[in-house]
Protein backbone atom coordinates (compact mmCIF):
# COMPACT_ATOMS: atom_id res chain seq x y z
CA UNK A 1 0.00 0.00 0.00
CA UNK A 2 1.21 3.41 -0.51
CA UNK A 3 0.68 5.36 3.21
CA UNK A 4 1.59 8.60 0.70
CA UNK A 5 -1.31 8.49 -0.76
CA UNK A 6 -4.59 10.31 1.10
CA UNK A 7 -7.18 8.61 -1.76
CA UNK A 8 -8.20 5.21 0.23
CA UNK A 9 -8.65 7.00 3.83
CA UNK A 10 -10.10 10.36 2.82
CA UNK A 11 -12.81 7.97 1.10
CA UNK A 12 -13.34 5.97 4.55
CA UNK A 13 -13.17 9.12 6.03
CA UNK A 14 -16.20 10.75 4.33
CA UNK A 15 -18.35 7.87 5.02
CA UNK A 16 -18.25 9.12 9.01
CA UNK A 17 -17.85 7.80 12.47
CA UNK A 18 -20.04 6.14 14.67
CA UNK A 19 -20.81 7.38 18.36
CA UNK A 20 -22.21 5.76 21.09
CA UNK A 21 -24.15 7.91 23.51
CA UNK A 22 -22.89 8.36 27.36
CA UNK A 23 -26.46 7.16 29.32
CA UNK A 24 -24.86 7.90 32.88
CA UNK A 25 -21.91 7.24 35.01
CA UNK A 26 -21.23 3.77 36.44
CA UNK A 27 -20.50 2.98 39.92
CA UNK A 28 -16.43 1.98 39.53
CA UNK A 29 -13.63 2.97 40.56
CA UNK A 30 -10.29 4.10 38.18
CA UNK A 31 -6.80 2.90 38.47
CA UNK A 32 -4.67 5.97 39.27
CA UNK A 33 -3.65 6.94 35.62
CA UNK A 34 -2.86 10.07 33.65
CA UNK A 35 -6.40 10.88 32.07
CA UNK A 36 -8.73 10.82 34.72
CA UNK A 37 -10.97 8.08 33.12
CA UNK A 38 -14.91 7.83 34.18
CA UNK A 39 -16.66 4.64 33.82
CA UNK A 40 -19.90 5.41 31.53
CA UNK A 41 -23.47 3.32 30.67
CA UNK A 42 -23.81 3.94 26.94
CA UNK A 43 -26.31 3.69 24.47
CA UNK A 44 -25.28 0.09 24.06
CA UNK A 45 -25.93 -1.17 27.52
CA UNK A 46 -22.40 -1.90 27.86
CA UNK A 47 -19.77 0.44 30.49
CA UNK A 48 -16.86 2.02 28.81
CA UNK A 49 -13.96 3.33 30.72
CA UNK A 50 -13.81 6.97 29.21
CA UNK A 51 -11.58 9.53 29.05
CA UNK A 52 -10.92 12.89 27.14
CA UNK A 53 -7.46 13.28 26.99
CA UNK A 54 -4.04 11.07 26.31
CA UNK A 55 -0.63 11.66 25.76
CA UNK A 56 -1.03 11.07 22.06
CA UNK A 57 -3.78 11.97 21.25
CA UNK A 58 -7.60 10.26 21.72
CA UNK A 59 -6.49 8.65 17.73
CA UNK A 60 -4.00 6.32 19.72
CA UNK A 61 -5.97 5.05 21.91
CA UNK A 62 -8.52 4.47 19.52
CA UNK A 63 -6.63 3.19 16.85
CA UNK A 64 -4.66 0.71 19.43
CA UNK A 65 -8.00 -0.45 21.11
CA UNK A 66 -9.34 -1.06 17.56
CA UNK A 67 -6.08 -3.56 16.89
CA UNK A 68 -5.96 -4.70 20.35
CA UNK A 69 -9.35 -5.87 19.91
CA UNK A 70 -9.25 -7.27 16.43
CA UNK A 71 -6.81 -10.03 17.82
CA UNK A 72 -7.85 -10.62 21.08
CA UNK A 73 -5.29 -8.65 22.77
CA UNK A 74 -7.62 -5.90 24.22
CA UNK A 75 -11.17 -4.94 25.03
CA UNK A 76 -12.50 -3.22 22.00
CA UNK A 77 -12.31 0.48 21.72
CA UNK A 78 -15.40 3.27 20.83
CA UNK A 79 -15.94 6.73 20.07
CA UNK A 80 -18.23 8.14 22.79
CA UNK A 81 -20.26 11.38 23.72
CA UNK A 82 -21.05 12.81 26.80
CA UNK A 83 -23.40 14.82 27.68
CA UNK A 84 -24.22 17.53 31.08
CA UNK A 85 -26.88 15.67 31.05
CA UNK A 86 -25.28 11.99 31.61
CA UNK A 87 -22.04 13.18 33.55
CA UNK A 88 -22.11 13.76 37.10
CA UNK A 89 -23.84 17.15 38.53
CA UNK A 90 -21.15 17.74 40.68
CA UNK A 91 -18.96 18.24 37.34
CA UNK A 92 -16.33 15.71 38.61
CA UNK A 93 -16.30 14.51 34.75
CA UNK A 94 -16.56 17.98 33.40
CA UNK A 95 -13.14 16.94 31.76
CA UNK A 96 -14.70 14.48 29.68
CA UNK A 97 -17.57 16.42 27.88
CA UNK A 98 -17.83 16.06 24.27
CA UNK A 99 -16.54 13.46 22.19
CA UNK A 100 -13.76 11.35 23.45
CA UNK A 101 -12.80 8.25 23.77
CA UNK A 102 -13.81 4.62 25.41
CA UNK A 103 -12.86 1.60 26.14
CA UNK A 104 -14.94 -1.45 27.14
CA UNK A 105 -14.99 -2.39 30.81
CA UNK A 106 -13.89 -5.86 31.60
CA UNK A 107 -15.87 -7.10 34.56
CA UNK A 108 -13.87 -9.22 37.37
CA UNK A 109 -10.33 -8.23 35.64
CA UNK A 110 -7.85 -5.51 37.45
CA UNK A 111 -5.17 -3.64 36.77
CA UNK A 112 -1.56 -5.68 37.31
CA UNK A 113 -0.65 -2.11 39.09
CA UNK A 114 -3.63 -2.85 41.53
CA UNK A 115 -2.81 -6.78 42.19
CA UNK A 116 -0.12 -6.47 45.16
CA UNK A 117 -2.59 -6.01 47.87
CA UNK A 118 -4.95 -8.89 46.71
CA UNK A 119 -2.07 -11.59 46.31
CA UNK A 120 -1.41 -10.81 49.46
CA UNK A 121 -4.39 -11.40 51.01
CA UNK A 122 -5.03 -14.55 48.80
CA UNK A 123 -7.45 -12.99 46.49
CA UNK A 124 -5.21 -12.85 43.30
CA UNK A 125 -3.55 -16.40 42.73
CA UNK A 126 -0.21 -15.74 39.76
CA UNK A 127 -0.21 -19.12 39.13
CA UNK A 128 -3.24 -18.69 37.07
CA UNK A 129 -2.11 -16.19 34.92
CA UNK A 130 -2.73 -17.83 31.84
CA UNK A 131 0.30 -18.19 29.24
CA UNK A 132 -1.20 -17.73 25.69
CA UNK A 133 -3.00 -14.89 26.57
CA UNK A 134 -0.28 -13.04 28.26
CA UNK A 135 1.97 -13.95 25.29
CA UNK A 136 -0.77 -12.56 23.09
CA UNK A 137 -0.09 -8.86 24.89
CA UNK A 138 3.16 -8.95 25.26
CA UNK A 139 3.32 -9.71 21.36
CA UNK A 140 0.85 -6.86 20.97
CA UNK A 141 2.52 -4.29 23.05
CA UNK A 142 5.59 -4.84 21.38
CA UNK A 143 4.04 -3.98 18.15
CA UNK A 144 3.08 -0.89 18.97
CA UNK A 145 5.90 0.02 21.22
CA UNK A 146 3.31 1.05 24.26
CA UNK A 147 4.82 3.56 26.46
CA UNK A 148 3.43 3.50 30.37
CA UNK A 149 2.18 -0.25 29.37
CA UNK A 150 -0.90 -1.54 31.89
CA UNK A 151 -2.63 -4.91 31.60
CA UNK A 152 -6.07 -6.32 33.49
CA UNK A 153 -5.62 -9.73 34.83
CA UNK A 154 -8.96 -11.91 34.99
CA UNK A 155 -9.36 -13.10 39.28
CA UNK A 156 -11.21 -15.94 37.93
CA UNK A 157 -8.97 -17.84 35.11
CA UNK A 158 -5.76 -15.41 34.74
CA UNK A 159 -6.51 -14.13 31.42
CA UNK A 160 -4.44 -11.30 30.64
CA UNK A 161 -5.71 -8.22 28.39
CA UNK A 162 -3.68 -5.13 27.25
CA UNK A 163 -5.09 -1.69 28.46
CA UNK A 164 -4.22 2.08 28.73
CA UNK A 165 -2.32 2.72 25.29
CA UNK A 166 -2.43 6.36 25.19
CA UNK A 167 1.27 7.12 24.91
CA UNK A 168 1.59 5.41 21.66
CA UNK A 169 2.65 6.74 18.32
CA UNK A 170 4.76 8.95 19.80
CA UNK A 171 7.83 8.61 17.88
CA UNK A 172 6.97 7.98 14.03
CA UNK A 173 10.45 6.91 12.43
CA UNK A 174 10.68 6.57 8.97
CA UNK A 175 11.77 3.96 7.97
CA UNK A 176 9.68 2.64 11.34
CA UNK A 177 12.55 1.42 14.33
CA UNK A 178 12.32 -2.21 14.64
CA UNK A 179 9.89 -3.58 17.47
CA UNK A 180 11.69 -4.09 21.23
CA UNK A 181 9.84 -6.93 23.19
CA UNK A 182 7.84 -4.71 25.96
CA UNK A 183 6.69 -7.35 28.69
CA UNK A 184 4.36 -5.61 31.67
CA UNK A 185 5.29 -6.43 34.75
CA UNK A 186 1.88 -8.47 36.68
CA UNK A 187 3.27 -8.79 40.89
CA UNK A 188 4.15 -12.23 41.97
CA UNK A 189 4.59 -13.70 37.62
CA UNK A 190 7.67 -14.52 36.10
CA UNK A 191 8.58 -12.41 33.21
CA UNK A 192 8.69 -16.07 31.51
CA UNK A 193 5.47 -16.89 31.63
CA UNK A 194 3.87 -16.60 28.01
CA UNK A 195 8.05 -16.85 26.18
CA UNK A 196 7.42 -20.38 25.11
CA UNK A 197 7.37 -20.68 21.63
CA UNK A 198 4.06 -21.83 20.55
CA UNK A 199 2.12 -19.49 22.35
CA UNK A 200 4.62 -16.53 21.31
CA UNK A 201 4.32 -17.40 17.43
CA UNK A 202 0.80 -17.90 17.56
CA UNK A 203 0.37 -14.09 18.78
CA UNK A 204 2.90 -13.03 15.98
CA UNK A 205 0.25 -14.86 13.16
CA UNK A 206 -2.07 -12.92 14.98
CA UNK A 207 -0.39 -9.63 13.87
CA UNK A 208 1.00 -10.91 10.66
CA UNK A 209 -2.95 -11.71 9.76
CA UNK A 210 -3.74 -8.00 10.00
CA UNK A 211 -3.18 -6.25 6.59
CA UNK A 212 -2.97 -2.91 5.28
CA UNK A 213 -5.99 -2.52 4.30
CA UNK A 214 -7.29 -3.56 8.08
CA UNK A 215 -4.49 -0.97 9.23
CA UNK A 216 -6.07 2.03 6.71
CA UNK A 217 -9.91 0.48 8.47
CA UNK A 218 -8.36 0.95 12.08
CA UNK A 219 -7.29 4.77 11.26
CA UNK A 220 -10.26 5.75 9.58
CA UNK A 221 -13.62 7.36 10.92
CA UNK A 222 -11.94 9.89 13.57
CA UNK A 223 -13.16 12.47 14.76
CA UNK A 224 -11.10 16.04 14.24
CA UNK A 225 -9.87 18.35 17.07
CA UNK A 226 -7.31 19.50 19.49
CA UNK A 227 -7.90 16.28 21.79
CA UNK A 228 -7.72 13.95 18.78
CA UNK A 229 -4.64 15.09 17.17
CA UNK A 230 -5.76 13.11 14.25
CA UNK A 231 -5.02 15.05 11.08
CA UNK A 232 -5.12 13.22 7.88
CA UNK A 233 -1.00 12.70 7.31
CA UNK A 234 -0.29 11.91 10.82
CA UNK A 235 -2.61 9.16 10.75
CA UNK A 236 -1.44 7.75 7.41
CA UNK A 237 2.11 7.72 9.01
CA UNK A 238 0.48 5.62 11.52
CA UNK A 239 -0.28 3.30 9.45
CA UNK A 240 2.94 3.25 7.69
CA UNK A 241 4.76 2.79 10.82
CA UNK A 242 2.65 -0.43 11.99
CA UNK A 243 2.81 -1.59 8.61
CA UNK A 244 6.53 -1.43 8.75
CA UNK A 245 6.35 -2.74 11.98
CA UNK A 246 4.55 -5.87 11.21
CA UNK A 247 6.76 -7.35 9.02
CA UNK A 248 9.93 -6.91 11.81
CA UNK A 249 7.79 -8.53 14.48
CA UNK A 250 8.79 -12.32 13.86
CA UNK A 251 12.20 -11.83 13.78
CA UNK A 252 12.29 -9.87 17.07
CA UNK A 253 9.92 -11.75 19.22
CA UNK A 254 11.92 -15.06 17.48
CA UNK A 255 14.54 -14.24 19.55
CA UNK A 256 13.09 -13.15 22.65
CA UNK A 257 11.51 -16.83 22.81
CA UNK A 258 12.46 -18.86 25.73
CA UNK A 259 15.30 -20.98 24.73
Amino acid sequence: MNWQDTTGLLKLDRLGYTVLEALTTASLTPSATYSKPNAFVCIDGKTYWVKGTVQQGLVAELIAGRLASSIGAGPAARIIRVTPEAAPKDGSADHLLGVVVGSEDQPGMVNARDLSPLASSGNFQPGLVEPESRARVIVFQSWLGVGDSQVLVSLADGKVLSIDHGDCFGALTSPAAPPVSVVTDIPGVSPDVGREAVHVLAAVARVEAVTDTDLLKAIAHVPIGDAWQSPTNRRLLIGRWLAERRDMLRGVMQSWIQP
